[in-house]
């Protein structure tokens, strides 16, 4: 039997193979070829900073101290995709360009979350 450290383990890596697999068919379309290795290496930096601000996001939290956390990373992740992609554009790194896209429209989505959950805690 599982203990539910082997079962996160295997959800995490099971999470990460779909992610690396969705991008590079992604990135292969949009005409920039590249290896699991290189977008696990690009994109697995920032994966932790988006899975953390998920579960402030998702987290019923009032303590102010989480907010403030919550905006300095929604800052952080706006500059690392922002600087990512002019990194791209500047070096005409076509993956680059896509990690910068990715991670911003990752931030879309936790602030479409955010919007969503201060929202309904309004109601």
């Amino acid at each position: 039997m599982e203990s539910d450290m082997e079962k996160k383990d295997t959800k995490t890596h099971l999470i990460n193979e779909i992610t690396t697999a969705g991008l590079q068919a992604a990135a292969k379309k949009l005409g920039a070829e590249a290896s699991k290795a290189q977008i696990r290496k690009g994109v697995s930096k920032n994966i932790s900073l988006i899975d953390e601000l998920l579960r402030i996001v998702l987290i019923k939290n009032k303590d102010s101290s989480k907010r403030v956390q919550r905006n300095i990373e929604f800052i952080g992740l706006g500059v690392i995709a922002a600087h990512t992609f002019y990194r791209g554009i500047e070096k005409k790194k076509r993956l680059w360009i896509f990690e910068g896209v990715f991670l911003t429209a990752a931030l879309g989505g936790v602030l479409l979350a955010t919007h969503f959950e201060t929202s309904n805690n309004a109601k």
